[in-house]
């Protein structure tokens, strides 16, 4: 008889438990299907974006519009997403939402750096990428995905600055620098404990001796214009 008992008190608890790791493997594939329309709005997005190192400074504006225009447009799809992700859940399935987050975040930042010549905050990313709408609060735009996706940025701005002076535009490489030392600056005063931000962090002194490499050469060619009284 114990013999018996214990066997069906072995039985109904991993009964329970595999039907609860079920329910989770069920999720976890809603969750990566429903995020597949905003994968595909990260590569076109992507692919706006990256015209940048090959199209004249002419048409810069245009091509970081239609990239946020892109990103914009996508904004519903973040409400399917929302659905399979509990109030309050959010960092259990972060494995999921934040590669996508961080990619979009550099999209932003890049664009809106091309329209704007500033580093656009976390909360403006929020809004535009569609995480602050009505339906979709369960998620949110972590602090780390945030900082990693600014780096994921940087990283792309020496090579904008080297095309740019293929292309005989001398004034980019100039704000590109600029541009970069500042983030590598308010980066420096953080106490970053996370690993992989930590090493994100590490190729930002990388990215600004090449941009301040480019712009000192152009300076040695008198490419540069003297800096205002």
């Amino acid at each position: 008889m114990a013999s018996s008992s214990r066997a069906q008190s072995v039985d109904e608890a991993l009964t329970a438990v595999i039907a609860s790791l079920e329910k989770e493997q069920d999720l976890k594939k809603s969750l990566k299907e429903a995020l597949e329309p905003v994968d595909e709005v990260i590569r076109t997005a992507t692919a706006e974006i990256h015209r940048l190192h090959s199209a004249p400074s002419s048409s810069h504006q245009d091509i970081a519009k239609r990239a946020i225009d892109s990103i914009a447009a996508g904004k519903g799809k973040w409400l399917e997403v929302a659905k399979f992700v509990p109030a309050g859940e959010y960092h259990r399935y972060s494995w999921a939402l934040g590669p996508p987050l961080r990619s979009l975040v550099t999209i932003v930042v890049f664009a809106r750096f091309i329209l704007t010549d500033e580093l656009t905050p976390s909360f403006a990313v929020s809004d535009l990428i569609g995480l602050e709408q009505e339906g979709a609060e369960s998620l949110t735009l972590l602090a780390e995905d945030y900082l990693q996706g600014v780096i994921s940025m940087v990283n792309e701005l020496p090579r904008l600055s080297v095309n740019s002076v293929t292309a005989q535009n001398f004034e980019l490489p100039v704000k590109i620098a600029s541009f970069v030392n500042d983030i590598f600056a308010s980066y420096s005063l953080l106490n970053l404990r996370n690993d992989a931000l930590r090493r994100k962090f590490d190729s930002l002194k990388y990215d600004l001796k090449r941009c301040e490499d480019v712009v000192y050469d152009l300076t040695l060619r008198g490419l540069t214009k003297p800096p205002s009284a």
